[in-house]
C-alpha cells in the first residue's frame, strides 16, 4: 500500500520537467501531496503536471527561471496561491559547463554557479518566509556527489558548484532550525537522467559505474526521489543540516 506522509501538503520543486525533479515530483504526489512544477521550459512542465494528473495525483506547472530572481518570486507565489503556503521544497535545477581549470572559460565559471548555486539560493530566500509563517517545513538541495570525489568526467566548476550547495545546506539548518526549517541535501551519483543518457553510452554505463561505485549500475532518478522524501518527512525530523550520498557505495 502506497504510503500518504504528504497528504493535503504543499510541495514546490524547481527543475521537475524531467529526470529527478519528475520522478521526485510524481513520488510526493503518489504520497497524497499538491505538487507545484516549476520550470522553465513551459511544454515540459506542463507535460509533467499533466502526467501526474493523469495518474490520480494534484500537480500544477508554474512558470520559473530559477536564475532569475522576480520569475522564483512569483512561481512560489503562484504556487502558494494555488496550495498554500509551502511546506517542502526541493531545489533541483542544475547543469555543468566548463572543463579542467585552465579550459574553463570565465563565462561558463560563472554560468555554471548561477544554475546550480544561485538558483539554489534564490529558491530558498523565497521559500523560507513562506514556511516561517506556515510553522515550519523541509527544503531539499540537489547537490552531487562529484562535489567530494574526483571525477574526470565532471568539469571543475560544476563540481565546486555543488560543494558550495552543501555548504549553503548545512549553514542554512543552522541558522533556519529555530524556524523548524529542516535543510538538507542530496547528493546523487550517476542517475539515469537525460543529461547522463544523452553522454554515457549504454555499452559504457557497466563499465564506469562499476569502476566508480559497489552498485555497478546507474541509479534510477526514483531511487533519488526516494531519498528526498525520506528527509522531507516526517520520519527524519532529527536530520538536520546533513547530506545524504546516494552513490551506489563510491569507491574512491
Amino acid at each position: 500500500m502506497t504510503q500518504r506522509r504528504f497528504e493535503g501538503r504543499s510541495v514546490f520543486i524547481t527543475g521537475a520537467g524531467n529526470g529527478i525533479g519528475l520522478a521526485t515530483a510524481r513520488a510526493f504526489a503518489s504520497e497524497g501531496a499538491n505538487v507545484a512544477i516549476a520550470e522553465v521550459d513551459q511544454s515540459r512542465g506542463e507535460a509533467a503536471a499533466e502526467n501526474i494528473r493523469a495518474a490520480g495525483g494534484n500537480a500544477l506547472f508554474v512558470a520559473c527561471d530559477a536564475v532569475d530572481e522576480a520569475s522564483v518570486r512569483a512561481a512560489i507565489i503562484a504556487a502558494c496561491d494555488a496550495y498554500g503556503p509551502i511546506r517542502h521544497a526541493f531545489n533541483n535545477v542544475g547543469a555543468p559547463q566548463g572543463s579542467r581549470i585552465e579550459e574553463t572559460t570565465l563565462e561558463q565559471w560563472e554560468w555554471t554557479f548561477r544554475m546550480n548555486l544561485t538558483s539554489t539560493f534564490l529558491a530558498m530566500k523565497h521559500e523560507i518566509p513562506v514556511m516561517r509563517s506556515g510553522g515550519g517545513g523541509t527544503i531539499v538541495n540537489c547537490a552531487s556527489n562529484t562535489a567530494s570525489v574526483y571525477t574526470a568526467a565532471a568539469p571543475i566548476a560544476y563540481t565546486a558548484a555543488k560543494a558550495a550547495v552543501i555548504n549553503l545546506s548545512h549553514h542554512a539548518s543552522i541558522e533556519l532550525g529555530k524556524d523548524r526549517i529542516r535543510v538538507n541535501s542530496i547528493s546523487p551519483g550517476l542517475t539515469a537522467t537525460p543529461l547522463v543518457l544523452d553522454n554515457l553510452p549504454p555499452d559504457l554505463q557497466g563499465q564506469v559505474t562499476a569502476a566508480m561505485q559497489v552498485v555497478p549500475r546507474l541509479a534510477k532518478p526514483e531511487e533519488m526521489a526516494g531519498a528526498v522524501l525520506y528527509l522531507s518527512s516526517d520520519e527524519a525530523e532529527m536530520i538536520v543540516g546533513e547530506n545524504l550520498e546516494v552513490g551506489g557505495g563510491r569507491l574512491f
